[in-house]
């Protein structure tokens, strides 16, 4: 009988002493890092690279989330271009406050990602300067040149441009180390319609049907008969954030008006943040029944 006792003190201590919600720390590399709740289907959150003390913010005010207690805010700034031991997006024309999820997925099934994503009341679309606010990325994928810089192209790329977000998907030919990139987008919405207001966004990677599902705020917006992928990487993995790439095109434009070149400083709010195995695993819209997270 004691014992029994026991093991349910140690019970209620375990269930009272859990996080009831995602904490910000640093990890072993000194990266800044948020841990997330298992049902999210993710574990950590991580910039790998590095930050300024404006440009990460996690928020409690459910008056402001999407669901829930918290939110993310990100803000970038001109020249915010940070670099790791593999990368410096200052020598490659980018600036970037970006998170990369973790564990990774292998390419394999259908993998299905989902995210509420809300503009400031400031923010600019800087096109022809690439702003992406979400992407599936590859370790050990294809890799080729970009407007004469390296690159290690994503499969997806959620972007704002033209005054648009699309769906940007990789179509990628050629060979592993000379990768020919097209970028084929598909509409999502109008940039006006994501400023103080939330959006979510939801999508499947089907590897065994070879196609691809796009829902936005519970509506299924796109069904795109491609495979995902053209070449086998290691494995895949979500980051969101504020991604500028090829800095230069809005600077040279601005320049040759007589007007600032600096890029305007843009703030993006994310919240609940998912990954599974299906549509009703990953967007409340779908699946209320779906806890928020925290």
């Amino acid at each position: 009988m004691y014992f029994i006792r026991v093991i349910i003190f140690l019970c209620f201590v375990i269930i009272f002493t859990t996080k009831a919600y995602a904490s910000i720390y640093e990890d072993n590399k000194g990266k800044l890092a948020l841990d997330a709740p298992p049902h999210s289907g993710y574990q950590t959150h991580t910039n790998y690279m590095s930050q300024n003390t404006y440009s990460y913010e996690y928020i409690e005010d459910s008056s402001g989330s999407r669901r829930g207690k918290f939110y993310q805010r990100f803000e970038l700034r001109d020249g915010d271009c940070f670099g790791d031991d593999n990368w410096n997006d200052c020598a490659a024309d980018r600036e970037r406050v970006e998170f990369s999820s973790r564990p990774t997925q292998e390419p394999e099934g259908i993998q299905c990602f989902a995210y509420s994503i809300k503009l400031d009341s400031d923010f600019i679309d800087i096109y022809p300067t690439n702003t992406d606010l979400g992407q599936i990325h590859q370790k050990g994928g294809p890799s080729g040149k970009a407007g004469g810089f390296l690159s290690l192209p994503p499969l997806i790329q959620i972007g704002a441009k033209h005054g648009k977000l699309h769906f940007g998907w990789h179509s990628l030919k050629g060979s592993p180390t000379n990768i020919r990139d097209k970028r084929i987008d598909y509409h999502l919405l109008n940039i006006s319609d994501m400023i103080e207001k939330w959006n979510d966004i939801s999508f499947c990677l089907n590897y065994v049907d070879k196609i691809m599902q796009v829902w936005v705020n519970g509506n299924k917006k796109h069904e795109i008969n491609k495979s995902p992928i053209n070449f086998m990487p290691e494995s895949t993995y979500f980051k969101y954030g504020i991604y500028r790439s090829f800095v230069s095109r809005y600077k040279m434009r601005e320049e040759k008006k007589g007007r600032d070149p600096d890029l305007p400083t843009q703030i993006v709010y994310y919240d609940e943040i998912r990954r599974g195995n299906s549509i009703m695993e990953v967007d409340f819209n779908i699946n209320p029944n779906l806890k928020p997270v925290d």
